[in-house]
Formats: C-alpha cells, sequence, structure tokens
C-alpha cells in the first residue's frame, strides 16, 4: 500500500479528508466495485497493519488498486481516520450507552458493572489490533502540525466526550460518590486504568511478569474496574447510612 512521493496529502489540510471523501465517491457512483463490502474491508484491514508498524508519512499507496481507495475513502488520510473510528465504533457505542443507562438507572452498582463492561469492550477490540494503541500514543506526542495528530484529535474528541459524559453521570450519583474524591483526577484515573496496560514499556511489564493476551485483559478489566470504583464511590451500605442520616436531619 504505497503512493508516489509526488501526492502530498498535508497540503489539503486535515478536514479535507472527509470532503474529498464524499466528492471522489460521488464521482466514481457510476461503476462500483465488484465485491464492495470485501474489497473495504480489505483495505481497512491493510491499513491497520501498515499504519501500525510504520510511520504515517512513510505509508502510501503504491501495492494496492488507488482508486479503490479514493473510491472509498477520498485518500490516504480518509483510510487513516475510516480505519481509526471503525475500529474503535464498538468502544464509542458502549461509552455513550453506558452514558444513558446511568442516567436513567441512577444507581451505583450499574456505575460498577458499567466501568467493567467498558473496559472489557477496549481490551476485547484493541487486543485484535495490539499495535494500535501504540500508534495513537505515537501519533498524539508527535506535535499537532501533523496531518495524523489532527485526524486523531478529532477521533478522541468523540471518546474522550463520550467517556467524560458517562463518567460525570456515574460520579453525581446521589451520596454515592466519595467526597474526598477529585472528579477530575477520578475521570483521568479511569482513562488512564484502562489506556496504560497496552502502552506501557515492554521493559515494566517484563520486570512485572505480566504478558498481554486476551485472558491477561480480561481478568484486568475486572481487577481495574474494582480498583477504581472502590476508591471512587461509596461502598453501598455507607451510602445508604448517608441517605438514611439525611432524612432524619429533615
Amino acid at each position: 500500500m504505497e503512493q508516489p512521493p509526488s501526492e502530498n496529502t498535508h497540503s489539503k489540510g486535515p478536514d479535507a479528508a472527509p470532503n474529498a471523501a464524499t466528492a471522489n465517491a460521488k464521482k466514481t457512483r457510476r461503476g462500483r466495485p465488484l465485491g464492495d463490502s470485501d474489497a473495504r474491508e480489505a483495505l481497512l484491514e491493510t491499513a491497520r497493519e501498515l499504519f501500525a508498524n510504520r510511520p504515517y508519512r512513510t505509508v502510501t499507496l503504491r501495492g494496492v488498486d488507488a482508486a479503490l481507495v479514493r473510491y472509498y475513502f477520498g485518500g490516504k488520510a480518509g483510510l487513516f481516520e475510516a480505519m481509526m473510528r471503525e475500529t474503535l465504533a464498538p468502544v464509542l457505542d458502549a461509552l455513550r450507552k453506558a452514558g444513558a443507562d446511568t442516567a436513567t438507572a441512577g444507581q451505583l452498582p450499574a456505575a460498577q458493572q458499567q466501568a467493567e463492561h467498558l473496559m472489557q469492550t477496549y481490551y476485547r477490540i484493541m487486543g485484535r489490533h495490539p499495535h494500535l494503541p501504540r500508534l495513537v500514543f505515537r501519533i498524539l506526542n508527535e506535535g499537532d502540525d501533523l496531518e495524523p495528530f489532527a485526524i486523531l484529535s478529532r477521533v478522541f474528541a468523540d471518546v474522550v466526550q463520550a467517556s467524560d459524559s458517562w463518567l460525570k453521570q456515574a460520579l453525581l450519583l446521589p451520596g454515592q460518590f466519595d467526597q474526598s474524591v477529585n472528579p477530575q483526577f477520578a475521570r483521568l484515573s479511569f482513562i488512564s486504568l484502562m489506556v496504560f496496560p497496552l502502552v506501557a514499556p515492554p521493559l515494566i511489564l517484563r520486570r512485572l511478569g505480566i504478558s498481554i493476551n486476551p485472558d491477561t485483559l480480561a481478568a484486568l478489566a475486572g481487577h481495574n474496574s474494582r480498583l477504581f470504583s472502590q476508591g471512587v464511590f461509596t461502598p453501598p451500605e455507607s451510602a445508604a447510612d448517608q441517605n438514611t442520616s439525611g432524612e432524619n436531619l429533615k
């Protein structure tokens, strides 16, 4: 998957990819490719492999049908954004559902169960694509003048917003949030617990005797969610006592 060096995706700007994808798709709708969905998925899978293992600027379109890339995604930038968005879609969906459920359920056990479900979802997706978290970490530390940084900033703005919305709902549960905990730090702690194991330096993991695999991630999701819930939320019996005390004072 390469492209002649003369193509300069940076000149189009980070916001050009979606518009370019739409314009190019309209131009080529007259001849929709055979094996449509298979071809698109094959391009996304190739993109995951290449972008995860090579710097963004060195990934080109040589070796694949560039016309198909333009047809489906508008170019390299559109392909990269689609690859990230579609890979993270189950995580984003789970975050949005958790936020909506917490707003209506209004109870602590639901929030604790959701924390584990969110981590399990994230680890399950990233377990299939173990190089992606490091790719994201690398790009987001390269600077805001790069095209992939701008793309990931848009993608992760949606993820962080959904995560923040759910956590704010959970932390506002009446009488159940430990008042000694800083809510802003609690939100950072949740994200850190979920993300760090997949971007931790291999040396640290080896020293700790931890191997990142599906079984480890499944167990870690349960451990991290319990750690977070027990550190941030008041135990149910304490919350009940607080509510009773409040009612007695009325």
